[in-house]
């Protein structure tokens, strides 16, 4: 695989960039989606739903351990990368990746240690009182610093502009390689065991970050030695609100699913984790928009191109949106015979909960790349505030809801929540930058209009 010098990759026109790069997100995330509903309906058949259940769950502990390792620094390596090489000071960046590197390292060997030794087990049979989820902590420390690792190593080469590379080892690799050795386990046991499915998992993820590496070190070599320009506190002086705004982000987007897991059966889990694993269908335009943007965000904003980047914003979330209500529709209508077909009868009884999230999720796409304009601008602190405030109304109003209405109720809690993050989002990059990122209703019209 041939690697572009990272020099032209910053000196394309905007609009080549994001057809490129837009071109592989697409590709990738489309194909990475379909490899993710194969995944669920593998596992649909070779676990058993409290299985299941505990699946979603250590799957949940597993992603916000790979979060806390990380230390906001996915976010921040985007920006100090594009920035660098924006305004050409490609040493900074090379240095700024090592620095982060090394942090990354050292956060994932102690929270692997905490984890393997004490809180995984406590948040098992504690929290969860799932004895089946606490058999497996210790598989649970490893597959969190790859999954911090990888992600780490995607948003380095988006900070590149290398869209191939962060969509090829951000995940790609590792749900094409999970999907077929879960194949293969079915198509010769016909059933499994959750510790099987958590190694085979693990043992996909450190492939692809074990490539990712090799890839990593031919780019940096490329890239000239010079002095420490940039030091550890001043990184993580960036990071640390980006690391507690994308925290409770993800509480955010978690705390139903952990409010069910708390109060409900292992069944109940396995529905509720099953079918919000079908509603990322539904944002995956918007992924694919994220997984392009950052760079030229940070780039644009540097740069003073603000109105420019409100355009791009606008244009992209239109885009994304259109297809977003297509499917919010198919969801609505038909949600419990795509959740039979694909997952088997037990689970139709979640039609309504896959509604209800897709209502929720469709604001968010609509809302275009607020979230991501903020942190990547510097109001981290603003995304971070309104972050814990949507997260505490979220799980608050789930607490409150799931006795008396089960899923139904902690749904409905999730999808107000995201929709209210999603408004004051807007407001504040309204206010703050001076740019609105939502999509824009008028585009539609002339897309129409050309169209005829």
């Amino acid at each position: 695989m041939k690697i572009l010098p990272d020099c032209m990759l910053h000196k394309r026109p905007i609009k080549e960039k994001l057809l490129k790069g837009g071109a592989w997100a697409f590709a990738g995330k489309l194909v990475t989606a379909l490899s993710g509903l194969a995944i669920s309906a593998l596992l649909a058949r070779l676990l058993i739903p409290e299985e299941m259940g505990a699946y979603f769950l250590t799957l949940s502990l597993v992603s916000v351990a790979a979060i806390v390792i990380q230390l906001g620094l996915t976010q921040t390596i985007i920006r100090l990368v594009a920035e660098s090489m924006g305004t050409e000071r490609s040493g900074r960046a090379r240095q700024s990746v090592i620095l982060v590197l090394r942090i990354i390292a050292f956060s994932g060997l102690i929270v692997a240690c905490l984890l393997a030794f004490g809180v995984g087990e406590w948040v098992s049979e504690q929290v969860f009182k799932s004895v089946i989820m606490s058999q497996v902590v210790g598989l649970v420390s490893v597959w969190a610093v790859i999954n911090a690792f990888q992600s780490l190593m995607a948003e380095v080469y988006r900070g590149f502009h290398d869209i191939r590379l962060a969509t090829i080892f951000g995940g790609l690799i590792t749900s094409v390689l999970v999907m077929g050795l879960f194949l293969g386990l079915w198509l010769v046991q016909g059933h499994s065991q959750l510790h099987q499915a958590v190694a085979l998992t693990i043992g996909a993820g450190l492939s692809s970050v074990l490539l990712s590496s090799v890839f990593l070190w031919r780019k940096l070599k490329l890239l000239p030695y010079e002095k420490i320009s940039i030091s550890t506190l001043e990184i993580l002086h960036i990071s640390w609100p980006l690391w507690i705004t994308t925290l409770i982000l993800f509480v955010l987007t978690q705390v139903d699913l952990w409010i069910m897991g708390i109060f409900r059966s292992p069944e109940e889990v396995a529905v509720y984790g099953m079918v919000a694993r079908t509603v990322a269908l539904l944002t995956m335009p918007l992924l694919i928009v994220n997984a392009v943007v950052p760079p030229l965000i940070a780039e644009m904003y540097a740069q003073g191109k603000i109105k420019e980047l409100e355009k791009e914003l606008r244009t992209v979330a239109t885009l994304t949106g259109i297809p977003s209500l297509i499917v919010l529709v198919i969801f609505v209508f038909f949600g419990d015979s795509i959740l039979g077909l694909f997952f088997g009868e037990f689970y139709q009884t979640g039609a309504m909960l896959l509604a209800i999230l897709s209502l929720g999720q469709l604001a968010n796409v609509w809302a275009g790349s607020c979230g991501l304009t903020l942190m990547l601008t510097g109001h981290q602190s603003t995304m971070m505030f309104i972050t814990v405030f949507c997260g505490m109304f979220t799980a608050g109003a789930a607490w409150f809801l799931v006795e008396s209405y089960g899923g139904v109720g902690v749904s409905t809690a999730a999808a107000c929540g995201m929709t209210l993050q999603n408004i004051l989002m807007l407001l504040f990059v309204k206010k703050k930058i001076g740019i609105w990122t939502h999509a824009d209703l008028l585009l539609i019209k002339k897309i129409e209009a050309k169209a005829q």
